[in-house]
């Protein structure tokens, strides 16, 4: 199977986490905070890890979440702070690898240096297409085209993530928690979501581009 573009080819993976130290962290656990130095990346190879921010109020912008294959931390090559938060959702086990040895890596193989290219590339592109969606899409749109893309096929229909609380919703869109209940009300009122009694979410219809 091809790997998705974010993510690092197979091989190139466990190459690079092969020597590296091992790392796990419980639900919530931090791996570090914006604003920390950076001198290392990390392989996740279990669960899941948010990346985000957070202002003074605690308000929250979550800027991707990723799973296993992913890395997180590879702007540490231009020796700035970190840009971002990084959090696990859950059990997680991954590979910290030093930025020495990933250095190293960068001078003595060019496959390895490649694809590292390949994979910025892709999260930049990533980054453009979030930044054009929240400067044209309304509420509606970004929350419509989150719950899309992330909803599982099950018999009763599209099954939305049970961890997509409103604020959930909110903080991944960048809304606030009123905005998106408006708009998840008007879909359920108009027979499109349906709740269940633990109030898991299930697309029923077809989701208008506009409402």
């Amino acid at each position: 199977m091809e790997e998705p573009e974010h993510r690092l080819p197979r091989e190139v993976l466990d190459h690079i986490a092969r020597d590296a130290e091992p790392r796990h962290y419980g639900d919530g656990d931090i791996l570090f905070r914006e604003g920390d130095s950076s001198d290392c990346l990390y392989v996740l190879l279990k669960g899941q890890l948010k990346v985000y921010s957070r202002n003074a109020n605690g308000r929250e912008m979550v800027f991707n979440v990723l799973g296993p294959g992913d890395i997180v931390g590879e702007l540490f090559l231009d020796g700035g702070e970190r840009s971002a938060s990084v959090k696990a959702v859950g059990e997680v086990e991954c590979r910290m690898v030093d930025g020495e040895a990933i250095q190293s890596l960068l001078r003595s193989e060019p496959d390895f240096a490649e694809a590292l290219v390949k994979l910025l590339i892709a999260r930049l592109r990533s980054v453009t297409r979030k930044a054009r969606s929240l400067a044209l899409d309304g509420v509606y749109e970004r929350t419509v085209a989150l719950l899309e893309e992330s909803a599982t096929t099950s018999p009763e229909g599209l099954r939305v993530p049970p961890e997509f609380t409103q604020q959930e919703i909110a903080n991944r869109i960048g809304a606030s928690r009123e905005m998106v209940n408006h708009v998840l009300r008007d879909l359920v009122r108009g027979g499109l979501i349906v709740k269940d009694s633990r109030h898991r979410m299930t697309i029923v219809g077809k989701l208008p581009k506009r409402w």
